[in-house]
């Protein structure tokens, strides 16, 4: 089999200089952030098992890099950050004893991706057995609040917020369990779409078996509400559809209060949801608040957000992940996570550009007088790249970038002996700095 040296497999992609460096920049505030707050550090293996990705529909089949080892185990490259840092948790011994659990990681994806921006890297930051939601829900919130703040306003962040614990009050009324409600959600995504003045799918006659809405009027003198409705989709869906109207285009704090007195049921998640908005308001974060049902996630979850820039690209998102935790019976009973394109946060990040001597060796340079003034500037916090043998200097000199943050200096007998060393700008002609050599 023949293939050029420098190609990859479709999407992937080799970074290199500047590229990288806004990558690594990135991984690198993402980490300190999380670190504040007290995240621990998580690194993950690259190879799992395929079942490990595979059983939560995480990644499905025809997605993820599976392939036989030599021992014939079914093995493939990791495909989900979450399930990812779940497994090196637990690995860990840190989800024992029912404790509270903090991991962040920067995670190298591998799937079949054709989207940049959902990238091959995520960093992803995951709360495990937290007791009190509002503390695990505040805390994803005052974490995005210190990303958006290193991000600048250039990136003009805002978290968009959608209540999924409504969902499953709503269901509860109904008589539906969330599994069914989910189900009665993705059987709509599913369906195509209605003919006009024709139901939605959900609303058309159930299958057989299924249990049907009471909707037949009763008789003269007979009882209203004898006999309690069976569960019902089709009324589940039109509360939901009707609560997605309410609130649509209002302010966060007017839709909440619509939403509130329209489904009384709800008041528990609404007084959840005023408190998130009123911290958000206080940390200068900019929120917005809607119900679109039609992209319910299907396990259980609460109060779900999406991050994105101003001009509406999604950088991350983060919510509960009760549900699929639970499958893993493990001892995990609740688990919140957030995770970020690290491609997006690279390009949006304004990555500090540090200040590089390139050092050039004269023919009367002593060895070690040359290195000395190499560690001296790096000490001095210089990146310093050195070039041993400069020939023809002018054309060397002329190869270093004309940015401010690039420097050029000579050493020779002259600054061996004055034991002081000047800078020249590349950007700025007659822009130098005097650096000591031999500082007391």
């Amino acid at each position: 089999m023949s293939y050029a040296f420098e190609a990859l497999p479709r999407g992937f992609s080799d970074l290199v200089g500047e590229e990288a460096a806004q990558g690594v920049w990135a991984e690198s505030m993402f980490r300190s952030v999380t670190r504040s707050f007290g995240f621990a550090p998580v690194t993950v293996a690259p190879v799992g098992y395929a079942e490990t990705f595979e059983q939560f529909g995480s990644a499905a089949t025809g997605r993820i890099f599976a392939f036989e080892d030599l021992s014939g185990r079914r093995l493939a490259l990791t495909a989900d950050s979450l399930v990812a840092v779940l497994r090196a948790l637990a690995g860990s011994g840190r989800l024992t004893g029912g404790a509270g659990a903090l991991g962040a990681a920067c995670v190298p994806i591998a799937r079949y991706r054709r989207k940049r921006h959902r990238g091959w890297s995520q960093a992803v930051a995951v709360i495990c057995n937290e007791a009190d939601e509002l503390a695990a829900d505040l805390t994803l919130l005052r974490l995005w609040a210190e990303l958006f703040e290193v991000l600048g306003p250039a990136a003009g962040g805002r978290l968009d917020y959608c209540d999924y614990g409504v969902l499953d009050a709503i269901a509860a009324d109904e008589g539906l369990s969330p599994a069914a409600a989910r189900n009665a959600l993705h059987r709509r995504r599913r369906g195509p779409a209605p003919e006009a003045g024709e139901p939605r799918e959900a609303e058309q006659a159930p299958e057989a078996g299924e249990p049907q809405a009471a909707e037949r009027a009763p008789e003269a003198g007979e009882p209203r509400e004898a006999e309690p409705a069976p569960p019902s989709p089709a009324g589940f869906l039109r509360r939901l559809d009707r609560l997605s109207v309410l609130c649509r285009g209002l302010p966060p704090e007017e839709a909440v209060e619509r939403v509130a007195a329209a489904e009384p049921v709800t008041g528990e998640r609404m007084a959840h949801l005023r408190t998130v908005l009123a911290i958000a308001h206080e940390l200068g974060v900019r929120v917005e608040f809607g119900l679109d049902w039609e992209h319910a996630p299907e396990y259980q979850a609460g109060l779900c957000f999406l991050a994105r820039t101003g001009d509406g690209r999604t950088l991350g998102d983060g919510g509960g992940y009760h549900h699929m935790v639970r499958t893993l019976d493990i001892g995990l009973s609740s688990c919140w996570s957030t995770s970020a394109s690290v491609n997006l946060l690279a390009e949006l990040g304004p990555v500090p550009e540090a200040e590089c001597v390139h050092l050039m060796r004269m023919p009367s340079a002593d060895l070690r007088t040359f290195m000395a003034v190499a560690r001296r500037l790096r000490g001095a916090g210089y990146d310093v790249l050195e070039h041993w043998q400069p020939r023809r200097l002018g054309r060397q000199l002329r190869r270093v970038p004309a940015r401010p943050s690039q420097w050029f200096a000579l050493v020779g007998e002259k600054e061996a002996a004055s034991g002081r060393l000047t800078l020249q700008n590349a950007a700025a002609t007659g822009v130098t700095r005097d650096l000591e050599l031999n500082p007391v």
